[in-house]
């Protein structure tokens, strides 16, 4: 396995990435925190939270997280926030529901209040720095390994989502979504619903198949 990503970086490319980690840390939500003390920092950076019905529906669209929200217990909540590159309060009239303003679209499902799914979207898509800056605040004192998912050892590992990237203590996963996005997860719920969506298509099975 490979650390991943501080260990390979250079002085230049550090000092760029802390440079770009003091400026985020309204936007990050970590992995078992709580939507009061995430809400708390996103709000007072100028974030907002989507409210309308149409616009939220938009930004779920083919998201990984959504064909498994049926096996979640029924305290979950999503929520989707977003903030502007640079710090700066968007106004509700210049959100399109259609398509996403020049910033960052922050998913975050909650179960019974904590955060155990998260997805950072970048208008723009998210840089070198940016990517590594993320990981970073989601490091928790840790460092991560960057795995390779046709591995023998990590197919092994029941996924829902998928992973190219474990933290040291291998309770948070994460998976880059294009160039774009990053998702981040809490590796226990990640094994649970894997389990519960294979269980499922086994039982359908059978009733999928009856008549042929």
């Amino acid at each position: 396995m490979m650390k991943y990503p501080l260990q390979t970086l250079g002085c230049r490319s550090l000092l760029a990435v802390l440079l770009f980690l003091s400026s985020l840390p309204m936007l990050q939500a970590r992995i078992g925190e709580s939507r009061e003390a995430i809400e708390r920092r996103l709000f007072a950076s100028g974030g907002i939270v989507y409210r309308d019905d149409a616009t939220e529906a938009n930004r779920r669209r083919g998201m990984p997280y959504e064909k498994y929200l049926t096996f979640l217990p029924s305290s979950w909540d999503v929520r989707i926030y977003f903030k502007t590159a640079d710090g700066s309060r968007p106004q509700s009239s210049n959100m399109d529901p259609r398509r996403m303003s020049p910033g960052w679209d922050m998913h975050v499902i909650y179960m019974r209040g904590q955060s155990k799914i998260e997805v950072y979207k970048r208008s723009t898509g998210i840089t070198e720095y940016e990517m590594n800056a993320l990981l970073a605040a989601h490091a928790d004192g840790s460092y991560w390994n960057k795995v390779d998912p046709k591995d023998k050892e990590t197919k092994s590992m029941p996924s829902a989502f998928g992973f190219d990237m474990v933290r040291q203590d291998g309770t948070v996963r994460a998976k880059k979504l294009g160039g774009d996005s990053v998702m981040v997860f809490d590796a226990e719920l990640d094994a649970q619903l894997a389990e519960l969506n294979d269980a499922s298509l086994q039982s359908a099975a059978p009733a999928s198949v009856n008549g042929f």
